[in-house]
Protein backbone atom coordinates (compact mmCIF):
# COMPACT_ATOMS: atom_id res chain seq x y z
CA UNK A 1 0.00 0.00 0.00
CA UNK A 2 2.80 2.43 0.91
CA UNK A 3 4.58 1.77 -2.37
CA UNK A 4 1.34 2.43 -4.26
CA UNK A 5 0.94 5.76 -2.49
CA UNK A 6 4.52 6.66 -3.28
CA UNK A 7 3.97 5.83 -6.95
CA UNK A 8 0.89 8.02 -7.06
CA UNK A 9 2.83 10.92 -5.55
CA UNK A 10 5.66 10.56 -8.03
CA UNK A 11 3.31 10.24 -11.01
CA UNK A 12 1.42 13.32 -9.89
CA UNK A 13 4.69 15.22 -9.59
CA UNK A 14 6.38 14.22 -12.83
CA UNK A 15 3.73 13.14 -15.33
CA UNK A 16 3.92 16.52 -17.02
CA UNK A 17 3.70 16.85 -20.75
CA UNK A 18 6.55 18.37 -22.72
CA UNK A 19 4.86 21.74 -23.16
CA UNK A 20 4.99 24.41 -20.46
CA UNK A 21 2.05 23.78 -18.09
CA UNK A 22 -0.84 26.20 -18.11
CA UNK A 23 -0.45 28.53 -15.12
CA UNK A 24 -3.03 28.28 -12.37
CA UNK A 25 -4.88 31.32 -11.12
CA UNK A 26 -2.41 31.58 -8.25
CA UNK A 27 0.45 31.90 -10.71
CA UNK A 28 -0.88 35.14 -12.10
CA UNK A 29 -1.83 36.92 -8.89
CA UNK A 30 -0.84 40.51 -8.21
CA UNK A 31 1.38 39.43 -5.31
CA UNK A 32 4.81 41.04 -5.06
CA UNK A 33 7.68 39.40 -6.94
CA UNK A 34 11.41 39.82 -6.82
CA UNK A 35 13.38 40.92 -9.83
CA UNK A 36 15.56 38.30 -11.53
CA UNK A 37 19.12 38.05 -10.22
CA UNK A 38 21.42 40.85 -11.30
CA UNK A 39 23.52 39.91 -14.35
CA UNK A 40 24.39 41.21 -17.77
CA UNK A 41 21.40 42.07 -19.92
CA UNK A 42 22.06 39.25 -22.39
CA UNK A 43 22.50 36.65 -19.63
CA UNK A 44 19.34 37.81 -17.89
CA UNK A 45 17.30 37.69 -21.09
CA UNK A 46 18.58 34.20 -21.86
CA UNK A 47 17.85 33.00 -18.32
CA UNK A 48 14.31 34.33 -18.40
CA UNK A 49 13.61 32.35 -21.56
CA UNK A 50 14.79 29.01 -20.12
CA UNK A 51 12.19 26.45 -19.05
CA UNK A 52 12.97 23.04 -17.54
CA UNK A 53 10.53 20.18 -18.05
CA UNK A 54 10.31 16.46 -17.36
CA UNK A 55 8.74 13.74 -19.50
CA UNK A 56 6.84 10.64 -18.45
CA UNK A 57 10.07 8.64 -18.24
CA UNK A 58 11.61 11.05 -15.73
CA UNK A 59 14.00 12.62 -18.23
CA UNK A 60 14.62 16.33 -17.71
CA UNK A 61 15.23 18.68 -20.63
CA UNK A 62 15.16 22.41 -21.28
CA UNK A 63 13.78 24.99 -23.65
CA UNK A 64 16.07 27.94 -24.34
CA UNK A 65 19.74 28.41 -23.58
CA UNK A 66 20.60 27.64 -19.94
CA UNK A 67 23.41 29.74 -18.45
CA UNK A 68 26.35 28.11 -16.71
CA UNK A 69 25.85 27.13 -13.06
CA UNK A 70 28.13 28.46 -10.35
CA UNK A 71 29.59 25.85 -7.99
CA UNK A 72 26.96 24.77 -5.48
CA UNK A 73 29.32 25.71 -2.65
CA UNK A 74 29.22 29.31 -3.93
CA UNK A 75 25.53 29.38 -4.76
CA UNK A 76 24.23 28.06 -1.42
CA UNK A 77 24.84 30.58 1.34
CA UNK A 78 22.08 30.15 3.95
CA UNK A 79 21.18 26.95 5.76
CA UNK A 80 17.36 26.63 5.76
CA UNK A 81 16.94 26.48 9.56
CA UNK A 82 19.15 27.27 12.51
CA UNK A 83 21.55 24.42 13.19
CA UNK A 84 20.77 24.70 16.91
CA UNK A 85 17.26 23.36 16.23
CA UNK A 86 18.48 20.10 14.71
CA UNK A 87 18.22 16.77 16.50
CA UNK A 88 18.55 14.47 13.47
CA UNK A 89 19.72 14.61 9.86
CA UNK A 90 18.41 11.87 7.58
CA UNK A 91 20.80 11.88 4.64
CA UNK A 92 19.50 12.30 1.08
CA UNK A 93 19.63 9.27 -1.19
CA UNK A 94 18.25 6.48 1.00
CA UNK A 95 15.49 3.93 1.27
CA UNK A 96 12.72 4.36 3.81
CA UNK A 97 9.62 2.79 5.34
CA UNK A 98 11.18 -0.65 5.53
CA UNK A 99 12.79 -0.27 2.10
CA UNK A 100 9.44 0.31 0.38
CA UNK A 101 10.28 3.80 -0.91
CA UNK A 102 13.32 5.71 -2.14
CA UNK A 103 14.00 9.18 -0.75
CA UNK A 104 16.13 11.61 -2.74
CA UNK A 105 15.87 14.49 -0.25
CA UNK A 106 17.28 14.93 3.23
CA UNK A 107 15.16 15.37 6.35
CA UNK A 108 15.96 17.77 9.19
CA UNK A 109 14.31 16.96 12.50
CA UNK A 110 13.88 19.51 15.31
CA UNK A 111 12.27 17.39 18.01
CA UNK A 112 13.06 19.71 20.90
CA UNK A 113 11.70 22.83 19.17
CA UNK A 114 8.16 24.15 18.97
CA UNK A 115 7.05 23.47 15.41
CA UNK A 116 5.58 26.91 14.73
CA UNK A 117 8.64 28.72 16.04
CA UNK A 118 11.17 27.39 13.52
CA UNK A 119 11.99 29.92 10.80
CA UNK A 120 12.77 28.56 7.32
CA UNK A 121 14.91 30.62 4.95
CA UNK A 122 15.67 29.94 1.32
CA UNK A 123 19.24 28.69 0.92
CA UNK A 124 20.43 30.09 -2.42
CA UNK A 125 20.18 32.87 -4.98
CA UNK A 126 18.65 32.92 -8.47
CA UNK A 127 15.73 30.49 -8.11
CA UNK A 128 12.06 30.98 -8.96
CA UNK A 129 8.96 29.07 -7.91
CA UNK A 130 8.04 26.16 -10.19
CA UNK A 131 5.81 23.68 -8.30
CA UNK A 132 3.63 23.77 -5.19
CA UNK A 133 1.68 21.29 -3.08
CA UNK A 134 -0.71 22.17 -0.27
CA UNK A 135 -2.24 19.41 1.83
CA UNK A 136 -3.41 18.01 5.12
CA UNK A 137 -1.87 14.69 6.15
CA UNK A 138 -4.06 11.80 7.26
CA UNK A 139 -1.37 9.82 9.07
CA UNK A 140 -1.29 12.24 11.99
CA UNK A 141 -3.96 13.94 14.09
CA UNK A 142 -3.16 17.49 13.08
CA UNK A 143 -4.89 20.35 11.30
CA UNK A 144 -1.57 21.97 10.34
CA UNK A 145 -1.43 22.55 6.60
CA UNK A 146 1.76 21.23 4.96
CA UNK A 147 3.25 23.09 1.99
CA UNK A 148 5.86 21.91 -0.48
CA UNK A 149 7.64 24.54 -2.55
CA UNK A 150 9.98 23.65 -5.39
CA UNK A 151 12.19 26.27 -7.02
CA UNK A 152 14.19 25.97 -10.26
CA UNK A 153 17.28 27.89 -11.32
CA UNK A 154 17.62 28.47 -15.08
CA UNK A 155 21.01 26.72 -15.16
CA UNK A 156 19.34 23.43 -14.22
CA UNK A 157 19.04 22.89 -10.48
CA UNK A 158 15.99 22.46 -8.25
CA UNK A 159 15.49 23.03 -4.53
CA UNK A 160 12.69 21.25 -2.70
CA UNK A 161 11.46 22.38 0.72
CA UNK A 162 8.57 20.36 2.10
CA UNK A 163 6.53 20.32 5.30
CA UNK A 164 6.59 24.08 5.53
CA UNK A 165 3.96 25.41 7.92
CA UNK A 166 2.64 28.96 8.31
CA UNK A 167 4.07 30.58 5.21
CA UNK A 168 5.24 34.17 5.22
CA UNK A 169 2.69 36.69 4.00
CA UNK A 170 4.38 37.01 0.62
CA UNK A 171 4.44 33.29 -0.17
CA UNK A 172 1.00 32.64 1.32
CA UNK A 173 -0.40 35.18 -1.11
CA UNK A 174 1.45 33.69 -4.08
CA UNK A 175 0.17 30.14 -3.45
CA UNK A 176 -3.29 30.95 -2.10
CA UNK A 177 -4.99 29.67 -5.28
CA UNK A 178 -3.38 26.24 -5.11
CA UNK A 179 -5.95 23.55 -4.22
CA UNK A 180 -5.70 22.18 -0.69
CA UNK A 181 -5.85 18.39 -0.74
CA UNK A 182 -4.83 15.28 1.16
CA UNK A 183 -2.09 14.00 -1.16
CA UNK A 184 1.14 15.28 -2.74
CA UNK A 185 -0.17 16.30 -6.16
CA UNK A 186 1.38 19.51 -7.35
CA UNK A 187 0.39 22.70 -9.14
CA UNK A 188 2.78 24.09 -11.75
CA UNK A 189 3.79 27.75 -11.79
CA UNK A 190 5.43 29.56 -14.71
CA UNK A 191 9.17 29.62 -14.14
CA UNK A 192 11.11 32.90 -13.83
CA UNK A 193 8.18 34.84 -12.37
CA UNK A 194 8.20 34.45 -8.57
CA UNK A 195 11.87 34.78 -7.63
CA UNK A 196 13.17 34.09 -4.14
CA UNK A 197 16.22 35.63 -2.50
CA UNK A 198 18.90 33.80 -0.54
CA UNK A 199 17.99 34.10 3.13
CA UNK A 200 14.40 35.12 2.43
CA UNK A 201 11.94 33.81 5.02
CA UNK A 202 9.53 31.26 3.56
CA UNK A 203 7.74 30.15 6.70
CA UNK A 204 7.71 30.37 10.48
CA UNK A 205 7.01 26.69 11.09
CA UNK A 206 7.76 23.13 9.99
CA UNK A 207 5.80 19.91 10.21
CA UNK A 208 3.37 19.34 13.06
CA UNK A 209 3.31 19.92 16.79
CA UNK A 210 3.99 16.19 17.32
CA UNK A 211 6.29 15.71 14.31
CA UNK A 212 8.63 18.62 13.75
CA UNK A 213 10.75 18.24 10.62
CA UNK A 214 11.64 19.74 7.25
CA UNK A 215 12.42 17.94 4.00
CA UNK A 216 15.24 19.57 2.03
CA UNK A 217 16.40 18.29 -1.36
CA UNK A 218 18.67 19.54 -4.14
CA UNK A 219 18.56 18.13 -7.66
CA UNK A 220 20.92 18.72 -10.60
CA UNK A 221 19.17 18.28 -13.96
CA UNK A 222 22.35 18.71 -16.00
CA UNK A 223 23.68 15.26 -15.15
CA UNK A 224 22.26 12.12 -13.62
CA UNK A 225 23.93 10.99 -10.41
CA UNK A 226 26.16 7.94 -9.84
CA UNK A 227 23.27 5.72 -8.76
CA UNK A 228 20.96 6.50 -11.68
CA UNK A 229 21.22 3.00 -13.16
CA UNK A 230 20.40 1.51 -9.75
CA UNK A 231 17.36 3.79 -9.50
CA UNK A 232 16.17 2.76 -12.96
CA UNK A 233 16.55 -0.96 -12.24
CA UNK A 234 15.42 -1.08 -8.59
CA UNK A 235 13.30 2.05 -8.09
CA UNK A 236 11.83 2.97 -11.51
CA UNK A 237 8.90 4.79 -9.89
CA UNK A 238 11.37 7.40 -8.64
CA UNK A 239 12.97 8.31 -11.95
CA UNK A 240 13.11 12.07 -12.37
CA UNK A 241 14.02 12.71 -8.74
CA UNK A 242 16.18 9.98 -7.22
CA UNK A 243 18.45 9.78 -10.27
CA UNK A 244 19.14 13.54 -10.16
CA UNK A 245 19.40 14.05 -6.39
CA UNK A 246 22.70 15.15 -4.84
CA UNK A 247 24.32 15.33 -1.41
CA UNK A 248 24.13 18.93 -0.21
CA UNK A 249 25.65 18.67 3.28
CA UNK A 250 28.99 20.21 2.19
CA UNK A 251 27.43 23.27 0.51
CA UNK A 252 27.31 25.49 3.60
CA UNK A 253 30.88 25.50 4.85
CA UNK A 254 33.03 23.25 7.01
CA UNK A 255 31.39 24.16 10.32
CA UNK A 256 27.88 23.30 9.14
CA UNK A 257 29.10 20.15 7.40
CA UNK A 258 30.75 18.98 10.63
CA UNK A 259 27.63 19.72 12.69
CA UNK A 260 25.48 17.75 10.25
CA UNK A 261 27.87 14.80 10.21
CA UNK A 262 27.64 14.51 13.99
CA UNK A 263 23.85 14.27 14.03
CA UNK A 264 22.12 10.88 14.13
CA UNK A 265 20.75 9.79 10.76
CA UNK A 266 17.56 8.11 11.92
CA UNK A 267 16.24 4.71 10.87
CA UNK A 268 18.57 4.41 7.85
CA UNK A 269 22.09 5.77 8.34
CA UNK A 270 23.14 4.91 4.78
CA UNK A 271 23.18 7.33 1.85
CA UNK A 272 23.78 6.54 -1.80
CA UNK A 273 24.63 10.21 -2.42
CA UNK A 274 26.68 11.28 0.57
CA UNK A 275 28.87 8.20 0.87
CA UNK A 276 30.37 8.57 -2.60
Amino acid sequence: MRKSLALLAVVALFAACAAEPTPTSSSTSDSPTLAPPTSTLSDQENSNEVRWQVDRNGEWSYIGNPPDCEPFETLFTTFPIEIEHLTQFARPGRTGMGETIYIGHGALRADTSIHDQVTVRFPAEGFSLAQVSRRFENYIDSNEEQIKLEFIRPCGSLVRLDHLARLSNRWALIVEGVPLGTDSRITFFPQNVHFVAAGEILSEGIGHAANTYLDFGVYDFRNKNDVASYVVSHWPDYRGTADYGICWSAFFGAETEKALSELPAGANPLSDYCSR
